[in-house]
């Protein structure tokens, strides 16, 4: 059963909010739904509220969310309830819908709680600013990430490579396992050696790692190219993570990535034109908090990769260093930050 559009849902949305009843109530539709659950779209007057109903006799932890501004989950007698106040963003609901009702077409054991899980990721994602279609920015650095982790991450250490993925999850650093990182900076540009910029203090900071590593990637848009659609979907189908799909579908949520923005994303190819790693070390030029008076912090500033010439290495060192990383400590000891 192929579930519902956020474009299909929105427009479900506004045909029960186009009456106004004379006395307060609620107009309710069931909603097309793979599990033996009632599902229901319902408009609550005078309110205005949309809200999705999910009616389930599983046992539920019973709790409150609050996903974003005037965007809420109740938890109740292993019910759940998502409800939009006006002055939701329609769009953001539409899409979160629309991906809870795909996870529940998706899962065959305890569906219910599965879509509790997916509501505490989405509140994290909610919570960094995410949610809406992602900016160019961010478009080519979850690109950018996406393809480190398959040409680099993946084959260093298979078994567990999502879990290495930290920067989804807040992290500091993009990747880390073991003592060793990798943070990724990638930019859409035509210099040679453009300046990339470092969130924070601790982003360069190599503080209980072994080692830390830096990859900076230049695109060129072209027609030819990768869409990021379509990498998300390789690595989706890559044989190494057929066992890590859901952790790799929660990260990909978490990074900004909604199935229901799909579309926006379709046109956009790039090639990569250029990659350079740098070992981050003493004489990196980089700010870390010793660095900064007392007071001082979450700072930003642009690196000019023109100075870090002698800290470069090539891609199979960086292989090596990272196969090295993962072998000696043995894949279940990873590092989260």
């Amino acid at each position: 059963m192929t579930s519902p559009s956020a474009a299909q849902i929105s427009a479900l949305f506004g045909d029960l909010d186009a009456g106004t009843p004379a006395e307060p109530g609620s107009v309710r539709r069931r909603l097309p739904s793979a599990v033996s659950l009632d599902v229901f779209a319902e408009v609550r007057y005078p309110e205005r509220e949309w809200a999705l109903l999910i009616d389930s006799a599983e046992t539920l932890q019973d709790r409150d969310l609050v996903l974003a501004n005037g965007l809420t989950c109740s938890i109740q007698s292993g019910n759940v309830q998502v409800v939009a106040q006006p002055s939701t963003d329609r769009g953001v609901f539409s899409a979160l819908l629309a991906d809870l009702l795909a996870h529940l077409a998706s899962t065959s054991a305890a569906p219910a709680t599965a879509v509790t899980r997916r509501l505490t990721t989405w509140q994290r994602m909610l919570g960094r600013g995410l949610g809406q279609v992602l900016g160019s920015e961010e478009r080519a650095g979850l690109f950018g990430e996406l393809l480190l982790f398959r040409d680099f991450v993946v084959p260093a250490a298979p078994a567990s490579a999502v879990s290495t993925w930290s920067g989804p999850r807040g992290g500091a650093k993009d990747f880390l396992w073991g003592d060793w990182g990798l943070e990724a900076k990638t930019t859409v540009s035509s210099q040679r050696f453009p300046r990339c910029r470092i969130h924070g203090e601790e982003q360069l900071s190599t503080a209980s790692l072994g080692s830390l590593l830096l990859a900076h990637q230049t695109l060129r848009r072209d027609s030819t190219g990768l869409g990021l659609p379509d990498l998300v979907d390789e690595l989706r189908a890559h044989r190494a993570l057929a066992d890590q799909l859901a952790e790799l579908e929660e990260a990909l949520l978490e990074a900004g990535w909604v199935e229901s923005h799909r579309r926006h994303y379709e046109d956009e190819r790039w090639v990569l034109a250029n990659r350079r790693f740098y070992r981050v070390e003493d004489g990196f030029p980089r700010v870390i908090s010793t660095m900064l008076p007392p007071g001082i912090s979450g700072i930003s500033y642009n690196l000019d990769l023109r100075l870090c010439g002698p800290f470069q290495v090539d891609d199979e060192t960086v292989r090596e260093t990272l196969r090295g990383g993962a072998s000696r400590l043995g894949e279940e000891h990873l590092v989260r930050e």
